[in-house]
């Protein structure tokens, strides 16, 4: 018995099997790339379901063309939908500081430290800006932990 026969035979719930498999796989080890030949694979059980004396050659060939192009599809969606996402700042927590207000703490010579929520921040004002302890600036940028602030 060749390979062909052999897939041909197979019973559309082997192919339902290795669909559910991939789509496992594709849990443990998240790559979005195994679950298009999952998902293909799904579509082939369908297909034997409704045409079960289809020649294994053209199971073969159906599934391998079926993954290839729900990968492609399947990247082109992730890649757009990556570039529709708002940049988070969950670990970058100076830069969810930027547009809020605080209070200098202390000022010399550009460079300061600054208090929001309680919490002191080092800063530098912009060229030529003098603050004094007490005043209230806003945040403009964030490198690093050190913020760039202006006087309101």
């Amino acid at each position: 018995m060749d390979f062909f026969t052999w897939v041909g035979d197979l019973s559309g719930w082997y192919w339902l099997a290795l669909g559910i498999l991939f789509i496992a796989l594709e849990m443990l080890a998240p790559s979005f790339i195994l679950v298009w030949p999952g998902l293909a694979a799904i579509i082939i059980a369908a297909l034997v379901a409704l045409l079960p004396d289809i020649a294994g050659e053209w199971l073969v060939l159906i599934f391998a063309t079926l993954s290839i192009a729900l990968i492609y599809i399947g990247r082109g969606f992730a890649r757009k939908m990556r570039k529709s996402e708002p940049a988070s700042t969950l670990n970058s927590r100076a830069q969810s500081m930027i547009g809020r207000q605080a209070k200098v703490v202390s000022f010399e010579n550009g460079e300061g430290k600054i208090t929001i929520s309680g919490v002191q921040w080092p800063a530098v004002w912009q060229a030529g800006e003098i603050s004094a302890e007490g005043h209230m600036v806003v945040i403009l940028e964030a490198s690093g932990v050190s913020l760039t602030v202006k006087n309101l």
